[in-house]
Parts: structure tokens; C-alpha cells; sequence
């Protein structure tokens, strides 16, 4: 299956890969060199434990796998949603009920089931969770907060504040849809560099530009000349390549 190069996103079928970290992909040995300043600052300045972790996740999600079929069959099912949006019932981020649909008995129970069987024993809940999960089931998430038009996510406020985002690692931080470019319909490009960054295991890395004023960078931190958005078309001063992948303005 060809894979997309890092630097000039063409998709390539013999593709190269650092031999550090064994993720990053390029085309040639050109885009390489192009991305070795900083990449060796930023995915391969990350511990060898990480990069074997890593490795590790993407061995065990591949289709061959059952994570890799429980993956396949979540994409499946948000497509057909995608194509036939859902009544709104639940956060699709937190799983709270929004205001006036409570939990079923049924529902209730089988979480509290699957917590006190022998998955209980596996997540080993400490002294207090058991009620806390019981209370998080029956909590009202208020209304719908933000919706998807594209792919129909769905989230409350909660969800939506920056202090509630964290860095998911096996799925999309809370505030993030299943989109790839676009946030809710915002555009990545547009965005400020965040970790709302992508649909959890495709993550954004393409040009940015928002606006200077609001986006926490000053202009020595934008490429001095405007050009074509790879992502929109549009005409723009980006950002420069090192900022591309900082988790929030300031921060690596």
C-alpha cells in the first residue's frame, strides 16, 4: 500500500524511512535531508523506548490483528454514519447522555456489569471508582455543544474546553472530531498548532497560517514571503517548518 511522503506528501511505493525511529516516511533521499534537521529535533529526539512502543502499537493495529479489526469495523461504522447522521443521544467524547435522554437500565447495568465480571479485575478500579463511573453514567452532559457536519461527531462543552483535552494516545483527544484537516469544520491550516490534531491516529501535519494577531506567535515565527497553502489554496504567510508540530504556541 503506497505511503505518503512526510515532506511533499506524494505518495510513494518504495518508500524510505528513518532508521532511527522507523516512522517517518520519505520519497527520496532528498526529502530526507531536507527533514533531517528537524526531524532529529523533534520525533527522533524522543526516547528509543517510545519509538519501540510505537512500533509495538502499529504492529498489533494492522487489519491482521484483532485491535487492527475492532479498528476496521469502528471506521466502518462512522462511515455509515457519516452518510446517516444519528439523533443526538450521547457525547460521542465522554459517552454522558446530552440533557433530557437519560440512561436505560439496560445500558446502566451492562457497563456496571462489565466493571464488577472480570474485566473489573483487569481495569482494577480503586476504592471509590466503582461509584464514581456509576454517577459519570447517570450525569446529564447538557446540550449538544459542537456537531460535525462532516462526520457527525458530536461533543458537549465539557469536552470542548482546552483544560479537558489531554493528549490521547489510543484515540482523538476529546475536543477533536474524526475529520483529518478540518476540526468542526475549521480548517487545521487555519488553526493554531494544537494537540487537536487530526482523528487520533492520522494526525495533521500539513502547512498552517492563522492569523498573527490571537495566535500566541509573533511574525519571526511565519515564513517571510506568502505562498499557496498546500492544504487550502489559499495564499498566506505559514508558519516555518519548526513550528509546524509544537503542541501549543511556545511549547515543542
Amino acid at each position: 500500500m503506497p505511503r505518503r511522503c512526510s515532506v511533499c506528501k506524494i505518495e510513494c511505493e518504495k518508500a524510505l524511512q528513518c532508521s532511527k525511529c522507523h516512522g517517518t516516511i520519505y520519497c527520496s533521499v532528498a526529502c530526507q535531508k531536507a527533514d533531517w534537521k528537524q526531524h532529529k529535533r523533534s520525533d527522533c529526539a524522543k526516547p528509543a523506548s517510545f519509538h519501540k512502543l510505537d512500533r509495538e502499537m502499529k504492529k498489533y493495529t494492522r487489519p491482521n490483528y484483532p485491535l487492527g479489526y475492532a479498528i476496521e469495523i469502528q471506521n466502518e461504522m462512522w462511515e455509515e454514519r457519516r452518510r446517516n447522521p444519528e439523533e443526538p443521544t450521547h457525547c460521542d467524547s465522554c459517552m454522558r447522555r446530552f440533557r433530557g435522554i437519560p440512561i436505560t437500565e439496560d445500558e446502566y447495568d451492562f457497563v456496571m456489569g462489565v466493571l464488577e465480571g472480570d474485566a473489573g479485575d483487569l481495569l482494577k478500579c480503586r476504592e471509590g471508582e466503582y461509584d464514581y463511573i456509576a454517577a459519570h453514567l447517570k450525569e446529564d452532559a447538557g446540550d449538544v455543544f459542537k456537531r460535525c457536519a462532516e462526520c457527525d461527531y458530536m461533543i458537549c462543552e465539557d469536552c470542548s474546553k482546552p483544560e479537558n483535552q489531554g493528549i490521547a494516545f489510543f484515540d482523538r483527544p476529546r475536543g477533536t472530531c474524526r475529520c483529518h484537516t478540518a476540526n468542526f469544520g475549521v480548517s487545521y491550516c487555519i488553526s493554531g498548532p494544537s494537540y487537536l490534531d487530526g482523528d487520533g491516529a492520522k494526525p495533521y501535519h500539513g502547512d498552517r497560517h492563522p492569523p498573527i494577531a490571537g495566535s500566541g506567535y509573533d511574525e519571526n515565527a511565519y515564513e517571510s514571503k506568502e505562498r499557496r497553502c498546500k492544504t487550502c489554496g489559499v495564499i498566506a504567510r505559514c508558519l516555518k517548518k519548526e513550528h509546524l508540530k509544537d503542541v501549543m504556541p511556545g511549547m515543542k
